[in-house]
């Protein structure tokens, strides 16, 4: 099923944020990787690091999946609205988190978190 909206809604694969049994273990292994360079780091709770175009969270045991996939886009509410009119039930509306993102998620049909959240730039 597909939505027809009156501007293309600009959409990408940012990242992935893996749910680790340790933050700090985790940093230390993937900013091994040249090129990998941290952005945020919250120590034994989260850290973001940049590799190339994408994003890479650590994030200690938020859920109980082992990961969850990050689209961003440029409109977060036409994309929200986007996929209700395309029949998929968001978890919430957006909202913002108290780091200060603005996000909302969906479960894929097996049960896969996505966040869409707003685009960032590459850095």
């Amino acid at each position: 099923m597909s939505t027809t909206l009156t501007q293309p809604l600009t959409t990408a694969l940012e990242g992935v944020t893996l749910h680790v049994a340790d933050v700090e273990k985790s940093l230390d292994f993937y900013t091994r990787i040249p090129g990998a360079n941290v952005e945020i780091h919250e120590p034994g709770n989260f850290a973001l690091l940049r590799i190339g175009a994408a994003r890479l969270g650590l994030l200690g045991h938020w859920q109980e999946q082992r990961f969850h996939v990050e689209i961003v886009t440029d409109d977060l509410n036409a994309m929200h609205t986007a996929l209700v009119t395309a029949g998929i039930k968001p978890e919430s509306e957006p909202k913002k988190e108290e780091w200060g993102e603005v996000d909302f998620f969906v479960k894929d049909p097996d049960g896969y978190m996505l966040e869409f959240g707003h685009s960032h730039p590459a850095g």
